[in-house]
């Protein structure tokens, strides 16, 4: 029997109804269809499954063993159905504020501000996704992305949040190990690590100090910032960082700068979302939000 096919809609609304009230005329009364109507629908169900679901009596009907390991499918099933439907298109849904955002921004700025987001804003609620790396489906999950970039974003509203420089931080045990860097040609002999997929390297960080012959790239690399500022931490490398995420922990005293120059860059974190988007909870994230990156002097 091919079960790919689903059952009738209509067929396995009528099943649960009589299953969980244990009768067809309760079913009836309240799908405000006749108990004929009922009967049929539970006769169609049968017939595609091929199985009895139920034993007709002349008191009444019960569930067969088949009956009794399907009810809780198919209550589920529509227990989720509603849910999902009242999540997405309810009072509930329109007041869900959907963010996506990088893993470096969550962790290192936003995730830990959104308690006050709500405490300001209490009639919205926040679903937060994160990933490394700019999504080709723009807002195909969100209403608001953030991400570190250039604002190259088509066809949305884009606002930069940030301005950024990139600087050179490593550990203080780092520092015990190599010995105070006075001058950037010493960092030739530092091991040093990078972020993929970025514009700005090493390389340009060197020759902007001057620094000849250009030497290699980094020998270790991440494909996170979050990643990689947490491997700095415990190791003796310099890592060539965006001074977003570097302030946190340059102002905990978990690293420190190894060398006081500082790269200019034309990227830094931009706020996407739809043109024309004028929903309460969009402009109250926004405004909210360029508040934050204002107390911190990051804009």
């Amino acid at each position: 029997m091919n079960m790919s096919k689903l059952p009738p809609l209509n067929a396995l609304r009528a099943f649960e109804a009589s299953a969980r009230l244990g009768s067809f005329t309760k079913a009836a009364d309240e799908l405000n269809v006749t108990q004929a109507a009922i009967s049929q629908q539970v006769k169609i169900l049968e017939h595609h499954l091929r199985t009895e679901l139920f034993v007709r009596e002349a008191k009444g009907i019960r569930l067969t063993e088949a009956g009794q390991s399907y009810q809780p499918v198919i209550s589920q099933s529509f227990h989720t159905l509603r849910l999902g439907t009242e999540e997405l298109f309810g009072e509930r849904g329109k007041n869900t504020l959907s963010i996506r955002v990088s893993n470096s921004f969550a962790e290192h700025f936003l995730a830990p501000r959104l308690a006050s987001f709500l405490q300001d804003y209490p009639r919205f609620r926040v679903r937060l996704y994160t990933s490394p790396w700019i999504p080709a489906d723009h807002l195909a999950h969100a209403d608001i992305e953030i991400y570190n970039g250039y604002g190259d974003w088509d066809g949305l509203h884009v606002e930069r949040l940030t301005h950024e420089c990139w600087q050179v931080v490593c550990s203080p045990q780092a520092i015990l190990k190599h010995g105070p860097v006075t001058d950037a040609e010493q960092l030739l002999n530092w091991p040093r690590a990078s972020v993929i997929g970025y514009r700005e390297t090493w390389l340009q960080w060197f020759h902007q100090q001057g620094v000849k012959p250009i030497p290699t790239s980094a020998c270790l690399e991440f494909d996170t910032t979050t990643v990689a500022l947490r491997a700095i931490k415990q190791s003796d490398f310099a890592l060539l960082t965006r001074s977003f995420v570097a302030a946190e922990p340059l102002r905990h005293g978990e690293l420190v700068l190894a060398h006081p120059a500082t790269m200019s860059t034309s990227g830094g974190h931009y706020m996407g979302w739809r043109k024309g988007d004028q929903r309460p909870k969009v402009l109250a994230f926004c405004d909210w939000i360029r508040r934050e990156i204002a107390k911190q002097q990051y804009a």
